[in-house]
């Protein structure tokens, strides 16, 4: 057997966001992952996946298997490193599935992709459901929180694609309910949701924008008007929007034990450029001023 070209480039990433380090490979093509105490957590072992058939021609499937089961993570993932043909399969998207170890034996999913439609799903004990995702419509993103006395949860849609076919919008939801009551309860009763949109169509001129709140399922507010501005430009100005995804952002680098901010792991400069998403990156606004720019990032580390 000829010498084997590892690419784990994969593996290596989440081990690197984690704060472990890589140790090998040995002489069966095992790889020992360590926490930041240098006390194993994990490996990745090399192996083959799939026996092949020669009648049908179809090669042998090797492939990598990794587990880490640490004080806060547990994650299971098998890569397949070539096809039935033999073809090495090039990887390109790095997705995450993984679970976080919380107080009480608590756990909480969370599903990471940074290929071409970024998300990012957690199902958190505490927190309910979180979603972000960056799809071919623009950045859309949805999480609860709490204060001392209410529920809230915020839903955030931005789209602003230069595409002619696509209309352009913004959407900001806050609903509200008292801290004692459940916002996932299926009644709008002791529900307060304000909403600010903003829509352009291809084939208009004036951003046709709509303020409404309800109570109790009732509308009891409701003021509709145009104006020249754009979408870019609401949102800026109405700035709820900006808050609710710093929020989230925070928040999600306080649930994930990255060493980096996690929405600049997901989102790339691509991502930001193609959806015109700069106001929610004001790093990637100071990085465009300065010659050779960089394709992705330089996420900032966390305190």
């Amino acid at each position: 057997m000829g010498i084997i070209e590892h690419n784990l480039e994969k593996e290596k990433r989440l081990i690197e966001l984690l704060g472990y380090s890589l140790l090998g490979p040995d002489g069966s093509n095992r790889w020992i992952i360590l926490d930041e105490n240098q006390n194993q957590v994990g490996h990745i072992q090399y192996k083959k996946m799939y026996n092949g058939n020669s009648k049908k021609g179809y090669s042998k499937i090797f492939g990598y298997h990794t587990v880490i089961n640490s004080s806060n993570i547990t994650y299971t993932c098998e890569r397949k490193n070539n096809d039935k043909d033999g073809n090495v399969i090039t990887n390109t998207d790095f997705d995450y599935s993984f679970d976080i170890k919380r107080d009480n034996q608590e756990i909480d999913h969370v599903e990471i992709n940074t290929g071409d439609i970024p998300s990012l799903y957690i199902w958190s004990k505490k927190y309910g459901f979180l979603e972000f995702k960056i799809d071919d419509k623009g950045l859309y993103l949805a999480f609860k929180r709490k204060t001392e006395q209410l529920n809230i949860e915020e839903l955030l849609i931005y789209r602003n694609t230069n595409e002619y076919y696509d209309k352009k919008k913004y959407v900001y939801q806050e609903t509200s309910c008292d801290k004692v009551m459940d916002l996932s309860e299926h009644t709008n009763k002791g529900k307060t949701i304000k909403e600010i949109s903003g829509t352009k169509r291809y084939c208009e001129d004036q951003l046709e924008i709509s303020e409404k709140i309800w109570v109790d399922g009732e509308e009891i507010a409701d003021h509709e008007y145009s104006t020249n501005d754009t979408v870019e430009e609401m949102a800026i100005k109405d700035g709820k929007g900006i808050d609710c995804f710093n929020r989230f952002r925070l928040l999600v680098n306080q649930l994930i034990p990255f060493n980096e901010d996690v929405i600049s792991v997901i989102v790339s400069d691509e991502n930001i450029r193609q959806y015109n998403l700069s106001i929610f990156f004001p790093d990637y606004e100071k990085k465009i001023s300065k010659p050779g720019m960089q394709k992705k990032l330089t996420p900032s580390k966390k305190n």
